[in-house]
């Protein structure tokens, strides 16, 4: 009999090769949301709404796996591990319930992006909630987790990343004159002066920090996705600024989103 152990691993897998699939259909079609946007992914609405039904999925099922995990007597309560939860609902809720309300315009976002962001939340949501609360090894995240070396440097890498990404999103923001501003610029300054995508880069970072803070399978299949989505996403925002911007845009010189390298 398939044991939930061995179903787990086996979906880890699955959503690995997924995301590998995800990453070269990319490469070919553009996801239509924000300067990206087009009519033809079908029925739009809000932006801002379109944000929070999103993500919010993720972080409810985080909240329920955590507690049934605990209701049911199957992990005891662990100081490490809730922590751990914390950081992870730090990013997600400030997604949730902050950065739509921060938005500026009225863009629009088709809902074959959100049910497909909300399918990856919820599956995402099982993979890192059912790790740290159900299947990860009892003795893995005690109080000693707090001061390993991977707890050290993945956390650093987290909190580095998630800095970059808001302050990034600040500048675009900022970018808009009003509320109803719903024109594109050229953001500048900070880590823009050299990368193109710098949002997407702290958030990149994030993951790769939660990968390493966690240790986990199920941390690295989520940067994956995360690297699977962002890094064509910087490819398709960098060609979008050339055709708005032209030379004054390629005169800066900029990476798509990885440093001295992409």
């Amino acid at each position: 009999m398939l044991t939930f152990i061995t179903f787990y691993h086996i979906f880890l897998y699955a959503m690995l090769a997924l995301a590998a699939v995800v990453f070269i259909a990319l490469q070919f079609v553009t996801v239509a949301y924000g300067m990206t946007f087009n009519n033809r992914w079908g029925i739009s609405i809000s932006s801002k709404l379109g944000w929070w039904l999103m993500e919010t999925p993720v972080f409810v099922a985080m909240l329920i796996i955590y507690g049934l995990s605990l209701d049911h007597g199957i992990k005891p309560f662990n100081v490490v591990t809730s922590f751990i939860l914390l950081l992870f609902l730090l990013h997600y809720g400030q997604r949730c319930f902050v950065f739509p309300l921060l938005m500026k315009g009225d863009s629009k976002m088709p809902l074959s992006v959100i049910f497909s962001g909300i399918f990856f939340n919820l599956c995402n949501a099982f993979m890192q909630g059912c790790w740290l609360f159900i299947v990860s090894p009892i003795k893995m995240y005690e109080l000693s987790w707090f001061w390993s070396p991977q707890f050290i440097v993945g956390t650093a890498i987290f909190f580095f990343g998630m800095t970059v990404n808001m302050h990034s999103d600040r500048i675009i923001r900022r970018l808009r004159k009003s509320k109803t501003d719903n024109n594109y610029y050229l953001p500048k300054g900070f880590l823009f002066e050299r990368i193109n995508s710098s949002n997407y880069f702290g958030e990149l970072l994030e993951w790769l920090g939660f990968a390493i803070l966690t240790w986990s399978f199920a941390g690295v299949v989520f940067f994956c996705w995360a690297f699977a989505n962002l890094v064509p996403r910087a490819k398709a925002v960098y060609c979008r600024y050339y055709q708005f911007f032209g030379e004054d845009f390629t005169k800066l010189n900029r990476w798509k989103i990885f440093p001295y390298i992409y």
